[in-house]
């Protein structure tokens, strides 16, 4: 047989199955998006009032403009903490770590069972990085873990600084679904300590026996009622020169209460914290001096 005739016929079924290998892969993709909008559909169903209020929240994102909040955020992060914050932003969209972070979150598009939604957006994920980078604290406490993607970014970012702990608390999940540490690596785990249970169980004692604490994010129930609770039993541990995080402050917390004020920013200004806004992620220090003002612009 003629060799080139013989390297036509290898080409030509390489190339059919690299066809169907992307027709496979952009079936599957259709497939986990199809799965994901009934899954909405049926969550929307179920709770309509949620569903309002998402609509609501994802209303008052769009109105945002992505990359003038990202600029503001970093002229924020450098000023607060007097880093080069479009170094640290150029550090992190160069790293190892986001490359696998980012074929974990794929992967977990093929898991056969239950997959909650609610994983936090790339934003909210590189935000958490940066202010770890910047800040350098060594005890952070966050409530809400899902499948550990602010867990891993927390974590990735206290072992560049090379010092920090990280402890999570969350509900046990269903055993049918990915655990708690599936988007975080491995050699991450050393710096974590993660607590199943309530928060409003597991909180106070874990805060008790750490004494103080450089960092608190929030990310569990969004209720005013829950919010509130535990930024306020949280506050008495917040290191001087401490940070109260937060996601989703542009919540609306229900819908009778459509037009009420956040928790976040109703607490920080209750207790004279100085806070800011960025996107859907909230930011508080404890004033200095008695300076009145906030972090930057709301």
């Amino acid at each position: 047989m003629d060799e080139y005739a013989v390297l036509g016929d290898l080409a030509g079924l390489s190339q059919l199955l690299w066809g169907r290998s992307l027709e496979a892969s952009a079936r599957r993709a259709r497939g986990r998006r199809l799965q994901a909008g009934i899954r909405i559909g049926l969550k929307a169903l179920r709770h309509p009032d949620r569903a309002l209020l998402r609509l609501i929240l994802q209303a008052r994102i769009a109105r945002l403009k992505p990359q003038a909040v990202h600029a503001r955020f970093l002229h924020w992060l450098s000023g607060e903490f007097g880093v080069d914050g479009a170094a640290l932003d150029a550090e992190y969209h160069s790293s190892r770590f986001r490359r696998s972070y980012l074929a974990r979150r794929q992967s977990l598009n093929d898991v056969v069972g239950p997959l909650r939604l609610g994983t936090s957006g790339g934003w909210t994920l590189k935000s958490l990085y940066l202010l770890i980078r910047a800040a350098r604290p060594r005890i952070v406490v966050e409530t809400g873990v899902l499948y550990g993607a602010t867990s891993a970014h927390i974590l990735a970012a206290l072992e560049a600084n090379a010092e920090g702990e990280l402890y999570s608390i969350d509900l046990p999940h269903d055993p049918r679904e990915p655990g708690p540490e599936a988007l975080v690596p491995g050699h991450l785990h050393r710096r974590w300590a993660l607590v199943l249970g309530d928060s409003r169980r597991e909180l106070p004692p874990l805060l008790k026996r750490l004494g103080a604490i450089d960092c608190f994010y929030h990310d569990s129930l969004h209720t005013f009622e829950h919010m509130t609770w535990e930024y306020q039993t949280v506050l008495p541990y917040l290191s001087p020169r401490g940070i109260l995080a937060s996601h989703d402050v542009l919540v609306a917390h229900s819908v009778p209460r459509i037009f009420r004020r956040n928790a976040f920013p109703a607490f920080c200004d209750r207790t004279g914290l100085r806070w800011t806004t960025f996107q859907n992620s909230g930011f508080a220090r404890r004033r200095c001096g008695g300076a009145r003002g906030d972090l930057g612009s709301q």
